[in-house]
């Protein structure tokens, strides 16, 4: 199973870092993106809601056959929950602000008008880059060419490039241990691998959106080409880490009675819930849209179909609930 899991690491690592290079040499059809960000959106609810949640509570119930502990399940939902909030408000709070009215700000740089580094989202989906880019008549986002800055102009883009950055690898992080613990569930069970690769594809198509947001926000700090490669490559990593890690200890910790992964897949599944609800609302957009922007009827269908893949696929392995 520890191959299995190198092998889903590796894949997301390479993708996550094969579409943040993209922005730096290509423009990209923004509605095609929004459709993957919202399908992306639904994969995540629909894994935490319909596999990962059930099946910690199946965990945990399994290690206390006596009585089912509510409360412990429900800590460990809010635990994943919070700690996503934290990461948010707290450790990495440049990362994720709204300018005042969804307005743009903007600052010159000798002489260019540049998106303010405070409209950068901490996860942000693809629908948010036009208020940070720019977008063409035919609805496509165009590459920003990194204009050179003063000294003190430098050190702050690197200072907000860095919260950026530090936020999203820890999200990828978080998104690495929901990877690892499924792949320990499924091997404790000894049955097949379905809750890890139902996982593996919530993840894959989320982190797309993810990471050409993350370049496209780096750019707009003016931060070097050069640059935003090592931030993307930290980023690309953090998952494969997190997965592999969370794998090792919770076999350390002793897989054989559940309890621990349990604990740790309802973890996950509350960061899941934070993601797809909070730093990806599903309620983001309005009824009124501009050209080029996907409308509200079309979101709600892609969210409504990415939740109900992983269910229907777990049903398809044999692993419903």
């Amino acid at each position: 199973m520890l191959a299995l899991l190198a092998l889903m690491s590796f894949v997301l690592g390479v993708s996550s870092f094969a579409c943040g290079i993209l922005p730096l040499s290509f423009a990209f059809s923004k509605s095609y993106l929004d459709r993957l960000s919202a399908l992306g959106t639904g994969l995540l609810l629909g894994a935490a809601l319909g596999v990962i949640i059930p099946e910690g509570i199946e965990t945990v119930a399994a290690s206390n056959p006596s009585k089912l502990p509510t409360s412990q399940i429900a800590l460990s939902l809010l635990t994943g929950f919070t700690f996503m909030l934290i990461v948010e408000q707290l450790v990495s709070p440049h990362s994720h602000s709204h300018p005042p009215n969804d307005e743009l700000s903007l600052h010159t740089v000798k002489g260019e008008v540049h998106p303010s580094p405070a409209d950068i989202q901490f996860d942000a989906e693809l629908g948010d880059i036009e208020r940070e880019e720019g977008m063409d008549h035919a609805g496509y986002v165009q590459p920003v060419p990194s204009a050179p800055s003063a000294p003190s102009e430098s050190t702050s883009s690197t200072s907000r490039a860095f919260a950026l950055t530090f936020g999203l690898v820890i999200h990828g992080l978080a998104d690495g241990l929901a990877l690892g613990v499924s792949s320990l569930a499924k091997d404790a069970s000894g049955g097949t691998s379905a809750l890890s690769l139902i996982v593996f594809l919530a993840l894959i198509i989320h982190k797309a959106p993810t990471s050409l947001a993350l370049t496209t926000s780096l750019l707009a700090t003016s931060l070097p080409r050069a640059k935003c490669k090592k931030h993307l490559i930290a980023f690309s990593a953090s998952t494969p880490v997190g997965a592999i890690a969370s794998y090792l200890l919770f076999s350390l910790l002793g897989n054989g009675d559940g309890g621990w992964t349990g604990i740790a897949l309802l973890i996950s599944g509350g960061t899941f819930l934070y993601v797809a609800t909070v730093l990806q609302p599903v309620s983001e957009h309005s009824g009124s849209h501009t050209p080029g922007e996907m409308r509200s009827v079309t979101r709600v269908l892609y969210i409504s179909v990415g939740m109900f893949i992983p269910f229907l696929l777990s049903g398809l392995f044999g692993h419903g609930h």
